[in-house]
């Protein structure tokens, strides 16, 4: 057994475990965006494919209590056999985070665990080691909380929200596993209709495709374990195989409009690439000819911000989407907007519940209409 570390977008780590459970892997701690677990390396595989709403995985190296000086942390790297994961002379990016904790200066860890690694991978002689400039960075995290540090190696390498679909963007998009998580907290049963009526970020709906369809996240990516000497490359292979197996042929009602069709554009090539073009129906229309349609089932949406708005719009967009609110009463709603404080003057807030999310590093309110 090995001990994992997941990292999550904040305030997704209900939708993050309940992940990890439905695999029936072995959960220790959840909390503050940190999920941790044990199971074999073949896993840790499963975890990085199937991932959904998580940022990486990270195997932890070692981990000790009481490192409160730079002696115990130099002694505690270089102890590690890292010749036993890196089959090449990867460069290294080292991360640092340390809370509450006796060594705090982000440089001086950088410049200790650096010393470290490189003295380890020497036998402590004093030769110089010549990273592969060609190669991609591996990330080491040194997670530092009560003096309390672990030791970790990314096995994701880019964070898992990038799922290799997205072909082409447009400004500021929602991060992939932020609208899965919004698509999942929606509860959306799959045989009934799937809005998205601002889909500038089209993310939400590519997202809703893949969960209907079962399709793994990380089908079209890489991942930094095939480069180390942590697993065979078979057991990977295997674990492509049985993904591809499970994807279910449905059909389905996702509807996605803009009215922007240079959006749409982009949309239809992610969603192409993505696998899921043919289950979403694109449409180049203002969402106000919603307002008197009688819609029903659900509806997922992030309207538009500040770069595509000017105020007179905003004022226009949010009127409009209460009145839409107002007509369409058997519609179940959800939506998400950094604007909250904008939002709540127009809206009855007593209709809604609120959930805080990020996006990015930008706060923002998912609302869930309730009545």
């Amino acid at each position: 057994m090995n001990k994992y570390i997941l990292s999550t977008i904040a305030w997704v780590e209900s939708i993050a475990k309940r992940e990890i459970l439905k695999q029936w892997w072995t959960i220790f701690k959840v909390k503050d965006r940190i999920i941790e677990f044990e199971w074999t390396d073949d896993v840790m595989i499963r975890v990085n494919l199937w991932s959904r709403v998580w940022n990486k995985v990270y195997k932890i190296l070692t981990e000790s209590e009481n490192i409160d000086d730079f002696d115990k942390l130099y002694n505690l790297i270089n102890n590690i056999n890292l010749k036993n994961y890196f089959k090449k002379k990867f460069p290294l990016s080292i991360k640092v985070k340390s809370i509450n904790s006796s060594l705090f200066s982000v440089p001086t860890i950088q410049k200790i665990t650096t010393k470290a690694i490189i003295n380890n991978l020497t036998n402590n002689s004093g030769e110089r080691v010549k990273f592969d400039s060609n190669l991609e960075k591996f990330e080491i995290m040194i997670l530092l909380i009560n003096n309390k540090a672990r030791i970790l190696l990314n096995t994701s390498w880019d964070s898992l929200h990038k799922r290799g679909y997205r072909i082409e963007t447009w400004d500021a998009p929602i991060k992939e596993n932020l609208a899965a998580a919004l698509v999942l907290l929606s509860w959306w049963k799959f045989n009934e209709r799937f809005y998205d009526l601002f889909c500038g970020s089209w993310t939400i709906v590519i997202e809703a495709a893949m969960i209907a369809k079962n399709i793994a996240p990380g089908l079209k990516r890489k991942f930094a374990f095939n480069e180390l000497w942590i697993i065979n490359r078979d057991i990977y292979d295997k674990e492509l195989i049985i993904a591809e197996n499970k994807i279910f042929n449905g059909t389905y009602d996702i509807f996605a409009s803009d009215i922007d069709s240079n959006i749409l554009d982009i949309a239809k090539s992610n969603a192409k690439n993505a696998g899921v073009l043919d289950n979403i129906k694109f449409m180049n229309i203002d969402f106000t000819i919603y307002i008197k349609k009688k819609l029903k089932w659900t509806l997922v949406s992030n309207p538009p911000y500040w770069y595509r708005l000017n105020v007179d719009d905003l004022d226009y967009l949010y009127k409009n989407i209460n009145k839409l609110l107002k007509e369409n009463k058997n519609l179940k709603w959800w939506i998400i907007t950094s604007y909250f404080l904008w939002f709540n003057k127009i809206i009855k807030l007593s209709n809604f519940k609120r959930r805080k999310l990020y996006n990015w590093w930008e706060k923002t309110y998912f609302y869930k209409k309730i009545n």
